[in-house]
């Protein structure tokens, strides 16, 4: 009886430390999402589309970057989907906004 109890409780342990380190990684690729969008929003802000497009390669791998500018402010917005099989697509999002420089529109 006793090995019955000692493999069930393996499985779930095995499958909460799984599904726990897939959701820290989601945090890590969402903290990614919003230091990408925040650098940016900071360099197109600035009028350097070149290291904007330099920023843009440090988005997480698949992800989606839109920009606009509106009103003397540059929005920018990172978006990726990821998935761990059957869960998911868990839709992940950073958002930055920044003013324009003097001088650039």
């Amino acid at each position: 009886m006793v090995t019955v109890e000692m493999a069930v409780s393996l499985i779930a342990a095995t499958l909460v430390v799984a599904t726990s380190c897939w959701v820290v990684g989601l945090v890590v690729v969402e903290d990614a999402c919003r230091t990408t969008a925040a650098q940016v929003a900071r360099q197109m802000a600035r009028g350097d589309t070149a290291s904007a497009r330099q920023a843009e390669s440090n988005a997480p791998t698949g992800a989606r970057v839109s920009t606009t500018t509106s009103g003397g402010w540059v929005n920018v917005t990172v978006q990726v989907d990821r998935s761990l099989g059957r869960l998911g697509p868990v839709h992940l999002r950073g958002q930055a906004r920044s003013p324009m420089e003097p001088g650039q529109s």
